[in-house]
């Protein structure tokens, strides 16, 4: 008998948890003296993320694939791609200035700093190992599995279960709502182009971007002169116009599958003394699991 997908979604995040859990106790410099420290991460972050995510796939049977958006981004998506990020982008920053002014030390100590200085090399690495790698990696498992999994349940409950998840899974209660943000127009996007490469592109693209120049953000926003209020004028500017042309264009190409009768995944129909569907999800008894592991992993890690 298949597992629902409420139960089994869960369960693979469990599992990758606690994977996360074990390698969090692994000495990375002292394996790094006789390898490359982004080599070692690199190998952890596939075994991590990537195998139980391969692993899942293989015990879905032989056609879940094709319900996993693994296709690539047509000339189409190019704009909304463009729109998505400007909107994630600056939706983020404005999240992270909230939280940094909320609880400012807390927020800085969660930052991933960039420590290559300007070796080209390092930059590079770090790049591969900090951005594009994980981005990879979390949109296959997220935007991927995880929405495949809760598609029949509804797209409004894929998106949300999907983005919720996605933030749990950061471990950091003061970034947990720019996380969930993410998640959420990573997925929308990820729907709208029903294809995972615009939002690999725009994760990736979002990844570097804090990498690189999120410390100028805190050095801006510590000074409290006028040029912090017209960095937020301008973001907030940025965030409106993008959401606007985002939506938009999201739009017309739902408008377009449906004058080309594209198929939408089918939603289960709910038996008679279930709970709603949205109900179903959130109340799974996995999930709870998953999401009071995340919270114990949050405060200990």
């Amino acid at each position: 008998m298949k597992i629902k997908g409420i139960h089994a979604a869960p369960a693979l995040l469990i599992v990758i948890s606690a994977l996360l859990c074990g390698a969090n106790l692994i000495d990375i410099e002292a394996i790094s003296k006789n390898t490359n420290v982004y080599l070692t991460i690199m190998v952890l972050e596939l075994i991590i993320l990537g195998v139980p995510a391969a692993f899942f796939c293989i015990l879905r049977g032989g056609s879940y694939g094709k319900g996993l958006r693994i296709k690539m981004m047509k000339t189409r998506h190019i704009t909304i791609t463009v729109w998505a990020f400007l909107f994630m982008t600056a939706g983020s920053i404005v999240l992270s200035l909230v939280m940094y002014y909320l609880f400012p030390e807390a927020f800085i100590a969660s930052a991933l700093s960039s420590t290559a200085g300007d070796v080209t090399v390092s930059r590079i690495y770090l790049l591969i190992v900090f951005a594009l790698l994980p981005a990879l990696l979390e949109e296959f498992l997220f935007r991927g599995i995880l929405s495949a999994e809760y598609s029949s349940y509804g797209a409004s409950v894929a998106v949300i279960m999907s983005s919720l998840c996605f933030a749990l899974m950061h471990f950091s209660f003061v970034r947990l709502p720019i996380y969930f943000f993410m998640g959420v127009v990573l997925a929308l996007t990820a729907g709208a182009t029903r294809s995972l490469m615009p939002s690999i592109l725009i994760h990736t693209a979002n990844n570097a971007f804090v990498l690189f120049f999120e410390t100028y953000l805190y050095r801006i926003a510590g000074k409290h002169s006028g040029g912090l209020i017209l960095l937020a004028f301008l973001i907030g500017v940025t965030m409106l116009v993008s959401a606007i042309l985002f939506f938009n264009r999201a739009e017309k190409l739902y408008y377009g599958y449906g004058v080309m009768n594209r198929p939408s995944p089918m939603i289960r129909k709910r038996q008679p003394g279930e709970l709603s569907l949205p109900a179903q999800t959130y109340l799974s008894p996995t999930f709870i699991l998953f999401a009071v592991f995340a919270v114990i992993l949050t405060v200990f890690l």
